[in-house]
């Protein structure tokens, strides 16, 4: 693993613990906001049951979303400690998610093995951007789909909770990790519109991607949803 790579799984590893406690990072199981990212996220998914396949899966949200809606779910990060967080809570919510360790731009999972790959707010985060688009694609059956929720930032730095300047030292605690090098080599950290994503879409053999804006997202969630929240969904023929 890149030393890169190493800087960012060391973050999440780090914040791990409280992440969940942050409402700008997930809406709460039973708020309007948690009804709204439901009801997104289901838009965008086929009829279940269907194989979900959650890059990126974190503390597993929009994989334990994907299982309360029927779907046969696999969430895969590298942080450990997420996936320990993301594994309590299923298993509390009487939830059947298998999650694995595994690396979003390079995963070790067998190819055509599922009907969905979806990711949110990992764009921002992911190195080798048309690498990871090209292992998604190989991944997915014929006729499966791809579906990144992000953001587009007119920030100089992500427009993150944890990158933002506080008196708490949040934005210094960031910047131990996140540093220079490593934003350097991140190409959605600083995404202005949507044409890397269309590229690498179209690059990695995908068609018919389109971008949709979440208004019901952003009108419900204003603390975890990301300005101006959007989902890309393209197809494998």
């Amino acid at each position: 693993m890149t030393t890169i790579q190493g800087r960012i799984t060391a973050f999440w590893n780090a914040v791990a613990g409280d992440y969940d406690c942050d409402p700008g990072n997930v809406a709460a199981p039973g708020t309007p906001a948690y009804t709204a990212w439901t009801q997104a996220i289901g838009a965008v998914l086929p009829n279940a049951p269907s194989d979900v396949l959650d890059v990126g899966t974190g503390t597993g949200y929009v994989a334990s979303i994907a299982a309360e809606l029927g779907h046969r779910v696999t969430g895969l990060d590298l942080s450990e400690k997420m996936l320990a967080v993301a594994r309590a809570k299923a298993l509390d919510a009487g939830l059947e998610v298998s999650f694995e360790t595994g690396d979003a731009v390079a995963p070790r999972l067998p190819a055509a093995s599922f009907d969905v790959v979806i990711t949110r707010s990992l764009i921002w985060t992911l190195r080798e951007l048309e690498t990871a688009f090209c292992a998604w694609h190989a991944l997915l059956r014929s006729g499966g789909r791809v579906v990144i929720i992000y953001s587009v930032s007119t920030d100089d730095v992500r427009d993150d909770d944890a990158a933002a300047p506080s008196e708490d030292g949040r934005c210094d605690f960031f910047m131990r990790y996140y540093t220079t090098e490593t934003q350097a080599a991140l190409p959605g950290i600083k995404l202005r519109d949507h044409q890397p994503l269309l590229r690498a879409s179209q690059q990695a053999g995908f068609v018919d991607a389109g971008v949709t804006p979440l208004e019901t997202v952003r009108r419900c969630d204003t603390a975890s949803a990301p300005a101006d929240p959007y989902a890309l969904v393209a197809r494998r023929i």
